[in-house]
């Protein structure tokens, strides 16, 4: 196509306004079969890969393009009160907010194990020379050894009664072939720093200890999973309890070679996983199942909604109808609109004002979060009702325009719970860890071993969430010697729960 085509302006050409429509018409028709040719494009090309892969060779690498000048980060922008020129004139979208925190001085954050008093030799110096204290160095160091027990536990014999006497081991060592610093840290290395097992193997084994790929796997997958099963469970009761809402979302799973999926579940305050067969609406009725008391009678049965009252996810059908009530995220919805690929200049130009006023829109809802009020509410619906009928003549924007119009009650629940989050992208970074195991361990294979990955990650991300040590956690309740709170109770005093939500 002619390069003078793409960059096309009407309003230059000074033309007759049936002209000028019968053009306008003709430009989005090309764009709807340039569309449709890039489709086609790819299904051919994902064809030959496929067909390249089945006769046991590797399909076209997928590199990613260059970055253009229009592409560069906010940190290369210049902060100068110049107006934007054209290339720039694309609103970037938000930020999102991160907790931030007074960080001590890095000296005071080393913790000190031990202190060495270096003295100064006197044999060369001069005979008035009086101490002036001393200057502090901290060289920080680790000793990665074994710490392995042999206990001699004394055996007695009473000729009176005939029988034998002997001491017992400490509390929690009987039956136990390996400590609970040990256990922890085999699950801290496999779930908080994504180690496979067979490299947890050649790590243990390098400093001394004996022990196999399988013991590995069953203080993975076996040994404390019905434990730390429970603790889930009320981590996941008190989270309910936390907030006036529950953000979701779910990702693809593998479990023995076949699809799965594993959905997150939480708030601000905790994190918990489930992964199912099917991410369907009768999946997410019943996922919540775990946490009602025994009973006989199944017409009883509590679903979803009556645990969750409001859920912030995106517009997957399995998510609509399971609550009373439902919030949409905005970022999912520019994505939307991120995803529409003009050909034309002009219809380029139209998306990115578009998308800017909807970034600037944003701003007002996020100030409205700050200081809400029913006059404010009124404003923004009014200003949603606006900008979500606005005519471009760009037909593709038109139709994504109208169709998040008729999403307005969800995606402004906002402005009647101002408490909740505007976007789902909690859920998103949830999601991550899942994400980036599955491709290091390319899934799992037994029913334990997923159930293991939904457990452990949700104590992971709790801990996180809340700042707890994870390995110390682990060790503690390993151990049984419950020095911690544990985290329901944790995130519970956290959440404050006793305020109510303002309503409009």
């Amino acid at each position: 196509m002619n390069k003078e085509l793409y960059s096309l302006d009407f309003a230059k050409l000074g033309l007759e306004p049936e002209l000028e429509q019968i053009l306008s018409q003709l430009l989005n028709h090309i764009e709807v079969l340039t569309t449709e040719l890039e489709k086609v494009k790819k299904e051919n090309q994902d064809l030959r890969d496929e067909i390249a892969r089945l006769k046991g060779g590797k399909g076209k690498p997928k590199i990613k393009p260059n970055r253009t000048d229009n592409e560069k980060d906010e940190t290369d922008k210049d902060n100068s009160d110049e107006e934007e020129g054209p290339a720039n004139k694309k609103k970037r979208r938000p930020k999102s907010e991160k907790n931030s925190k007074n960080r001590k001085p890095r000296n005071k954050r080393i913790k000190i194990d031990r202190e060495e008093r270096i003295e100064l030799e006197r044999s060369e110096l001069p005979d008035d020379a009086k101490v002036q204290g001393y200057r502090e160095v901290v060289i920080q160091n680790i000793k990665f050894e074994t710490d392995n027990i042999r206990y001699r536990l004394e055996k007695l014999y009473s000729e009176s009664t005939g029988k034998y006497y002997e001491a017992d081991l400490p509390e929690g060592r009987t039956g136990q072939s390996y400590g609970s610093g040990l256990e922890a840290f085999v699950l801290m290395l496999y779930f908080q720093l994504r180690v496979t097992e067979n490299k947890i193997h050649q790590l243990l084994t390098s400093i001394g200890i004996v022990i196999s790929e399988g013991q590995i796997s069953n203080i993975i997958i076996k040994k404390h999973l019905d434990k730390f099963t429970k603790e889930r469970e009320e981590i996941v009761s008190a989270g309910l309890e936390s907030s006036s809402h529950q953000q979701t979302d779910d990702t693809g799973a593998r479990e023995n070679g076949i699809n799965h999926h594993t959905i997150f579940l939480g708030n601000r305050y905790y994190s918990s996983y489930f992964t199912k067969r099917y991410k369907n609406q009768e999946t997410m009725k019943n996922l919540l199942h775990f946490l009602e008391e025994p009973s006989e009678n199944e017409e009883g049965s509590k679903e979803f909604r009556d645990f969750v009252d409001i859920l912030i996810a995106d517009d997957a059908p399995q998510f609509h109808d399971i609550t009373a009530l439902r919030g949409l995220c905005w970022w999912h919805e520019v994505r939307l609109f991120e995803k529409l690929h003009p050909v034309f200049d002009n219809h380029q130009e139209l998306l990115d004002d578009f998308t800017g006023m909807v970034w600037d829109y944003y701003e007002g809802l996020e100030n409205y979060k700050k200081n809400p009020s029913k006059e404010f509410k009124e404003k923004l619906s009014a200003e949603f009702d606006d900008l979500f009928s606005t005519h471009t003549g760009y037909d593709d924007l038109d139709h994504r325009i109208k169709l998040t119009a008729k999403k307005k009650p969800y995606l402004l629940l906002v402005l009647d719970y101002p408490e909740i989050p505007l976007d789902n992208n909690l859920s998103e970074r949830g999601l991550r860890k899942v994400v980036i195991k599955r491709k290091i361990s390319n899934g799992t294979r037994v029913k334990d071993g997923t159930k293991a990955w939904d457990v452990f990650l949700s104590i992971l991300e709790t801990c996180e969430k809340n700042h707890i040590n994870f390995y110390a956690y682990l060790r503690d309740r390993i151990s049984s010697t419950y020095k911690m709170p544990s985290l329901a109770s944790v995130l519970l005093e956290r959440s404050q729960i006793t305020t109510a939500p303002t309503t409009f």
